[in-house]
């Protein structure tokens, strides 16, 4: 029978500490605890990967095509059901509902002005955001129009929006000049200016970047268990985590591959682990974990996130009858036997294709016979057999 491990002991005694626990209960628990994590342990030789496939893939079916949105509002959604598993199932570099679930740091805000605030530093505010261009092109003169209304919603000062776009366009144009009370900006073209040219220019100021965190789009605020919460469409991780404001430890976004990028692969692991137990959660279906870390394992054994697709882990594999089961057969086949690869036949799939005993069950073990040995216990069972005669 084997030991617990430390954590789960450091649980137990958490745990006995805290509901005053005698040392003959503790002793009890530990032995409860004991027994069922050894009936728990796998057999050496079992497929837990087919186990595992078969328990992912099943409840699978019965998810939905859903999007949850927050607050009520359909500009913060966050990808759920089958459309959010294939999403992760296959490593997607760009997550198709990116968000950021951000805490907040109690010691830097007082009130909830404070925190609206806050949320509001960190939309990411381009030109286009606060304002519109009209464009005069018979004149050769474009015009930027501030949004009032705009400025005031997120909270801006508007003689500082205005003078920040003035400062950040520099570009073709001939000369520019501020409307009365900085309503807005004039640009005037050169006639060697082409229109295309102008144009081009007015696409790329529109995007230019005024205030916030790119990439964070939008913000809405929500309540969990009491504590205010931001929720983003959009991340950017590692601009984030750069804030003081912030709770660093449960700060979170859904978006894996962002993660590798900014903690690691370990983090990328726990990530794929969390999203796929959390959406499989939501759609009201149990999942028990251990299935999805041995899915998170072979995912990320690599050091990359590579998804189940043919140019991830499939593709990838040494043996060509594996890569042939899953996709593009012909090629597969036919690339091994240009470039003379050899088929070393260790795996699950190119035995079950030979029609040879699989390594793993029964099929995994192997007996040595020593033949002198053999004679012995053969000659030992000879001379019972005749004394019973």
């Amino acid at each position: 029978m084997r030991e617990l491990p430390k954590i789960i002991l450091d649980r137990i005694e958490n745990y006995c500490v805290k509901k005053k626990f005698t040392d003959s209960k503790k002793k009890k628990l530990i032995e409860i605890v004991t027994n069922r994590y050894n009936d728990s342990l796998v057999t050496p030789g079992d497929a837990i990967g087919l186990i595992a496939a078969q328990s992912i893939g099943e409840p699978g079916t019965q998810l939905t095509l859903r999007t949850k949105h927050y607050a009520g509002s359909l500009e913060v959604s966050v990808g759920q059901g089958i459309q959010r598993v294939i999403e992760i199932v296959d490593g997607r570099l760009n997550a198709k509902y990116p968000s950021m679930k951000i805490y907040l740091n109690k010691d830097f805000f007082k009130n909830d002005k404070q925190i609206n605030k806050f949320v509001n530093s960190l939309i990411d505010i381009k030109v286009k955001d606060i304002g519109h261009f009209e464009e005069d092109f018979e004149n050769r003169t474009v015009s930027f129009i501030s949004n009032d209304e705009k400025i005031l919603e997120l909270d801006l000062n508007k003689e500082e929006v205005m003078t920040l776009v003035y400062d950040k366009i520099d570009d073709i144009y001939a000369s520019k000049r501020f409307t009365p009370n900085k309503n807005g900006i004039n640009f005037v073209f050169d006639k060697s200016t082409s229109l295309y040219e102008i144009r081009k220019s007015l696409l790329k100021w529109e995007k230019i970047p005024l205030f916030g965190i790119k990439s964070i789009e939008k913000v809405v605020i929500i309540e969990e268990n009491g504590e205010k919460v931001i929720v983003t469409k959009g991340s950017n991780l590692s601009e984030i985590l750069k804030l003081e404001e912030i709770d660093l430890n449960r700060t979170v976004t859904n978006d894996i591959n962002e993660i590798n990028k900014v903690l690691g692969i370990e983090a990328a692991r726990e990530s794929i682990v969390r999203e796929l137990y959390y959406t499989f959660k939501a759609n009201g279906i149990s999942l028990n974990k251990r299935h999805i870390y041995v899915l998170a394992d072979l995912m990320c054994a690599s050091g990359k996130v590579k998804g189940i697709v043919r140019t991830g882990i499939t593709g990838h594999k040494n043996s060509p009858f594996a890569r042939a089961s899953f996709e593009e057969t012909v090629k597969h086949i036919l690339n091994a036997s240009f470039y003379g690869e050899i088929e070393p036949l260790t795996g699950i799939t190119e035995n079950m294709i030979v029609g040879q005993p699989i390594s793993s069950g029964t099929g995994n073990i192997k007996l040595t016979l020593d033949p002198k040995h053999l004679k012995k216990m053969i000659k030992k069972q000879e001379k019972l057999i005749e004394k019973e005669e």
